[in-house]
């Protein structure tokens, strides 16, 4: 019976990949009209609603709006503004983290959450999850990592299968 028990535990962990890390993938929106300025405006807001939405109580966003949020700013950060990830962290994380020190920012910002979750849904992207989550995973690992290379001004590697980071 034990047998039994761990074969269907073990067939079950192998059927729920896309779930592993707790992400969940949404339809980004189309941003490649941000460029310059725009572009590093946008992105400040969006990382700025991440982190207070993140850290502020009040102002919490569901499991899609959250990948909304980071995915969009990856988007503008690694495709419309070809930043590294040490300049998107100190240029945009950094500061945004840096605001949760001042006593305001949570009130100050907090309502600025949902007006950017609906100014990405204005550009095609969606509060609600891809039905087929593997396939999202498969497209949106791609992209990401097409986006990243570039920015890096590398060339994407071609994909060697299926692997999962958070």
């Amino acid at each position: 019976m034990n047998r039994l028990v761990a074969a269907t535990a073990l067939c079950l962990s192998l059927t729920l990949p896309a779930m592993a890390d707790g992400k969940i993938y949404v339809q980004l929106p189309d941003l490649s009209s941000y460029t310059g300025k725009q572009a590093e405006d946008f992105l400040y807001q969006v990382v700025l609603a991440n982190v207070v939405a993140s850290n502020c109580e009040g102002y919490e966003v569901t499991d899609e709006e959250w990948s909304l949020l980071t995915d969009s700013a990856d988007l503008l950060a690694y495709g419309q503004l070809n930043l590294n990830s040490n300049s998107y962290d100190d240029d945009y994380y950094k500061p945004a983290f840096d605001a949760l020190d001042e006593a305001t920012t949570c009130q100050a910002e907090g309502p600025a959450v949902e007006a950017i979750l609906e100014d990405l849904e204005s550009h095609g992207g969606s509060r609600v999850a891809l039905p087929d989550q593997d396939a999202a995973y498969v497209e949106w690992r791609a992209l990401m990592d097409k986006l990243q290379a570039q920015a890096n001004g590398e060339q994407p590697a071609a994909p060697t299968g299926k692997t999962k980071q958070k």
